[in-house]
């Protein structure tokens, strides 16, 4: 089995810093290099076309999109930007999001419909388009339309998920799943039933949608420095990986004590709430040659995409090098 491999990037880096990243990771031959979109953070669009006009092969694209922020038809028109800047190398991830809870929130209005009607009206206008589309959640009128002619009405669209409904939704329509903070072989499993589920509904094959591990990255020759990093990432993260944390059996009393810290603002003091099993279901962490066999589970298991997470490690460009030099020619055998 072939298997990709990208690089997340989080919107917190200075902005000139992302060129030589991206060319770096670009050079050591990953296949693709996604940008957070998250809130509070610097956004994806002017970050991807930043790196788009300084890299010639890799393929690039936000990982992922919320329609819960704007409505489709900006990232739409972003997209194919982007697309052309990177004459057809563009991706794109969505999903129902998350944060939204800072914007207050409570509860989302039909995630799934939203996604699903997100994903037509995206490729309605990249396909150019101009009947009117009356959804649930979003309107698009017959004057929206392009004022331009997109490069490719088939831009590759996958759907960040962990949730069984949602893993069926990329069945039917999405050319992937991505699953942050997924490093758990038994949760592949679930993914693979659902996409199964929601592939059948439309009669196609499910081998056609990529299942995208994308975990919390610590890669280093220390391993316990590894370890110590990625705590503190997960300080951050761990309170909205549910429900790929009730299948790891991680502990609702870590949970609370790790989102009580982040409430505070206290990360340190929820880094040493982060127990050996969080780490181990939740990122990849370690040497090289932990890097390698901890892969070859999720293979095993049906992963056939692994993109590599915030942070990348205690020092990014180390992380980089050993994922380069030793991880990614492991596989490229």
């Amino acid at each position: 089995m072939s298997i990709k491999f990208s690089v997340g990037l989080q919107g917190s880096y200075p902005i000139r810093e992302y060129i030589s990243k991206a060319q770096r990771i670009e050079n050591y031959g990953f296949d693709e290099v996604h940008v957070y979109d998250d809130l509070m953070f610097k956004p994806a669009w002017p970050i991807l076309t930043l790196i788009g006009e300084h890299t010639e092969r890799i393929k690039v694209g936000p990982g992922i999109i919320t329609p819960q922020i704007v409505h489709p038809c900006y990232h739409a028109a972003n997209l194919a930007e982007l697309d052309e800047l990177t004459n057809g190398r563009a991706v794109l991830g969505i999903a129902r999001g998350a944060f939204w809870e800072f914007l207050g929130i409570e509860k989302q209005r039909k995630p799934i419909t939203m996604v699903r009607e997100a994903i037509q009206i995206i490729r309605r206008l990249l396909a150019g388009e101009r009947t009117a589309f009356h959804g649930e959640v979003f309107t698009a009128t017959e004057e929206l339309f392009f004022r331009f002619k997109p490069l490719r009405k088939d831009v590759p669209i996958f759907i960040g998920t962990w949730g069984p409904l949602m893993c069926q939704l990329a069945g039917e329509m999405a050319s992937g799943v991505k699953s942050d903070g997924l490093w758990n072989p038994e949760y592949v499993k679930i993914i693979r039933e659902n996409i199964e589920i929601g592939a059948k509904r439309v009669n196609r094959d499910p081998d056609e949608v990529e299942i995208i591990a994308g975990p919390l990255s610590s890669i280093s020759s220390d391993r316990e420095k590894a370890k110590a990093t990625v705590r503190r990432v997960l300080a951050v993260y761990l309170p909205y990986l549910r429900p790929m944390t009730d299948v790891a059996g991680i502990a609702e009393e870590e949970i609370n004590r790790v989102r009580e810290a982040a409430a505070n603002g206290d990360f340190e003091q929820g880094a040493g709430h982060i127990s050996d099993l969080s780490i181990a279901k939740c990122s990849v962490t370690g040497t090289a040659n932990d890097v390698i066999r901890q892969i070859e589970e999720m293979v095993d298991a049906g992963v056939n995409h692994v993109a590599f997470g915030h942070c990348l490690g205690p020092d990014f460009n180390e992380a980089l090098d050993l994922l380069g030099k030793k991880v990614l020619p492991h596989f490229r055998k």
